[in-house]
């Protein structure tokens, strides 16, 4: 019998993360959502809330060469155990294999704890506590030899799928896929953009200081924040519920200001999601003019609806719909596009770890298409001299280079246009916008800026 949630008692970190991983097991939610709701819902002093970061992603980080280690520990197949039992053994695992600061005794203790908790029956908690034990006095399982088998080796020592790693092994041979994949495994920083339209960055970091938080400024983007050492959950700082910031990775906070907006233009954003890149077309444009966001999925434009509203952008026109069919627009009544297109996610899996067991190979033939579809049908709708931003958060060519190369090529009145001189560093050979968690320590974003004659 699972215990659920209301039966519960100020939950500490370590049972919070087994009910979040339980959570995203079972069900079609997001490690990142279920987290930042956790973090909403429970005031956890700071060791315990960084505990809880570090378990959840560390889990889903690490989750590949848990299992390798786990399997031959267990009289059961992984995928034959209770989810609760496989995950309080992945949450152990991770704790003997990656956490220095805890004893080994604790780690395999706290398991049991966490079978009590979940009233699994005392004959299960057994079988955790004897697997654990093994691991602890160092049990393992050997990997596979480099020499014989590179890509599922390169696999387990980072814990990506082996597909992934036989792809990228290809692709950069193996000292440069291998620096890409430890790349992911980085702990990304705590970044967030500035509400322009209500504060300064300086102003705003004086006052996140007297809320407790040390913020720096961003390295690349001019209105981006860095949070460090903090004292409490940002989410429920006063700052954020009254939408002088939101969270936002720094090459998320660069690919917007490309399309170049002035105040009073008119813009289309397909892909709008949560209104990240919403917000802040809202700001490049003074909030004078137009931005309508287009998402077709309804849980997305409702989270789009209530961020606007908290940010105080009067602007933003929310619609959804499916953006691969003709949209409400008069042809050519567009200043801008931009086309944030749904793709395979593999340039943040350093900030969404959870990819990496999610996609498999056969999802990456999904996304080209729809990709394809989404500018042809933006095409039509910019004035001569507008301008379409396409942007993945993907590092694969066939969602990027190919699909925009085929674009210019059916669309000749549609150039590439260069990237402006803060952009340099950034650019490709072909001048296309890349950054990486290898190259720049920011997630991994493609765009290309394209310029109708």
């Amino acid at each position: 019998m699972l215990l659920r949630a209301r039966d519960l008692k100020v939950p500490g970190a370590r049972l919070l993360a087994l009910k979040i991983l339980l959570a995203a097991h079972s069900g079609d939610r997001r490690v990142e959502d279920l987290l930042a709701g956790a973090l909403r819902r429970h005031e956890l002093p700071r060791p315990e809330r960084a505990l809880l970061l570090e378990l959840v992603q560390g889990v889903k980080r690490r989750e590949l060469t848990l299992d390798h280690h786990l399997a031959p520990l267990s009289r059961l197949p992984l995928n034959k155990l209770e989810a609760p039992v496989l995950l309080i053994l992945r949450l152990g695992a991770y704790q003997l294999l990656y956490l220095d600061r805890v004893p080994p005794w604790a780690a395999v203790d706290e398991a049991g704890k966490l079978a009590k908790a979940w009233r699994l029956p005392h004959r299960t908690g057994g079988f955790i506590n004897a697997v654990l034990r093994r691991l602890a006095k160092g049990e393992r399982a050997p990997l596979p030899d480099a020499a014989k088998n590179p890509a599922a080796a390169l696999s387990l020592e980072t814990s990506h799928p082996a597909w992934l790693a036989k792809r990228w092994l290809k692709r950069w041979g193996p000292e440069e896929a291998r620096r890409r994949l430890d790349a992911n495994n980085l702990v990304p920083p705590l970044t967030i953009r500035v509400n322009t339209l209500k504060i300064d960055p300086p102003v705003l970091a004086a006052r996140l200081s007297r809320e407790g938080v040390e913020a720096v400024p961003c390295v690349h983007a001019a209105t981006g924040l860095t949070l460090v050492n903090l004292e409490t959950s940002p989410a429920s700082l006063p700052t954020h519920r009254q939408g002088l910031w939101l969270f936002q990775d720094e090459a998320a906070q660069l690919v917007t200001p490309l399309l170049g907006l002035t105040p009073g233009a008119r813009v289309l954003e397909i892909g709008a999601g949560r209104g990240g890149k919403t917000t802040h077309l809202a700001e490049l444009l003074q909030d004078r003019g137009m931005v309508l966001a287009v998402d077709e999925h309804r849980r997305r434009l409702r989270e789009l609806v209530e961020n606007v509203r908290r940010w105080g952008a009067a602007s933003i026109c929310p619609l959804r719909a499916d953006a691969t069919r003709p949209l409400p627009v008069r042809p050519g009544s567009l200043d801008g596009v931009l086309i944030d297109a749904p793709c395979s996610g593999l340039g943040v899996i350093r900030r969404h770890p959870e990819i990496k067991t999610r996609l498999k190979r056969p999802d990456l033939d999904v996304f080209p298409p729809r990709q394809r579809a989404m500018l042809a049908a933006a095409a039509p709708l910019l004035k001569p001299g507008g301008r379409l931003l396409y942007v993945t958060c993907t590092t694969e060519p066939a969602e990027n280079e190919e699909v925009v190369t085929a674009f210019l090529q059916a669309h000749p009145q549609f150039r590439l246009a260069p990237l402006p001189a803060p952009y340099h560093q950034f650019a490709t050979p072909t001048g296309f916008f890349q950054t990486s968690p290898a190259d720049h320590h920011l997630d991994g974003f493609f765009a290309a800026l394209l310029q109708k004659e």
